[in-house]
């Protein structure tokens, strides 16, 4: 296991290009000792912890037009977008069995961010935490917000991590962590518009009994473009070091064009082809 922490931004199914990242890692067996997942980067990083090259990847690729996984039979059957059971026990138990022998003891840190609704606030989940089940907070990590029902964990109800905290650098940061590698699932350039009015009465009527939630919804865009030029201003300051889509990505979050995400997959593979000596060597393994 390496001094290396991976930061991963959600964005559903343009997380295909981080697959293409973290898949590449393994072939190296890179096995960084922190990994840190928002929204569909928690998704894919468990993949990634139960050693399964390919396998995330796999699933979106194939199942971009399964309307039991994304879609209206999901959303009849589990009252969301995207089919979290049917992830979990058929494709994960059946179709794309997932090594849970391997997740569960791997000594490698997983931590899940999420929102809670009440608060308005980030929480951090490691999966060795015994209070929880670890895969109900990646539920609820990329569970997004009018697409998904809310999970209840405890006596609180959770989200999308990404709408308090997109890109979790900063935790990585104060904890002094050295070797930091942040996966972005947009270019470096990409900014988020404001929120419309529109949406925001949206967002007011239908989550009228949790304010807190509500204003970090409705400002969502501002602070993750703060967010994208701290990261950049870390980046250049050599304190981190960050692998992107090179051109603006036109794959949308439930992407049913199955080359478009092929391609964002082996985008994602040849970036992090390119830059794996470099990281290689700062991490001490060549």
């Amino acid at each position: 296991m390496q001094n290396l922490t991976l930061v991963l931004e959600g964005g559903a199914l343009r997380s295909l290009y981080t697959s293409g990242v973290l898949d590449v890692l393994m072939k190296y067996n890179v096995e960084a000792n922190y990994v840190l997942g928002v929204s569909a980067g928690a998704l894919t990083g468990m993949n990634y912890i139960s050693k399964q090259q390919g396998r995330s990847a796999k699933i979106n690729i194939e199942n971009c037009d399964n309307k039991k996984y994304i879609g209206i039979k999901a959303l009849r059957r589990e009252g969301g977008l995207i089919g979290y059971n049917y992830l979990f026990e058929d494709l994960s138990k059946n179709a794309y069995p997932f090594d849970y022998e391997t997740f569960k003891f791997s000594k490698q840190k997983f931590i899940s961010v999420i929102t809670n609704c009440e608060k308005g606030i980030t929480e951090y989940v490691e999966k060795n935490d015994c209070k929880v089940d670890i895969f109900k907070v990646v539920q609820a990590s990329s569970s997004m917000p009018l697409c998904s029902k809310m999970v209840k964990i405890g006596n609180s109800h959770y989200l999308d991590g990404a709408v308090t905290m997109p890109i979790p650098v900063d935790w990585a940061i104060e904890r002094e962590h050295k070797n930091i590698l942040v996966v972005l699932t947009r270019d470096r350039n990409y900014r988020k518009p404001e929120v419309s009015n529109t949406m925001k009465r949206v967002y007011k009527r239908v989550y009228h009994k949790y304010s807190n939630l509500v204003e970090k919804l409705c400002t969502m865009p501002e602070r993750y473009n703060k967010l994208k030029e701290h990261i950049n201003a870390l980046e250049k300051q050599g304190r981190i070091m960050v692998i992107a889509p090179k051109e603006p990505v036109t794959v949308s979050r439930l992407e049913k064009d199955r080359e478009k995400l092929k391609k964002l997959y082996e985008d994602g593979k040849n970036d992090m082809e390119e830059k794996i000596e470099r990281l290689m060597t700062e991490v001490g393994i060549l």
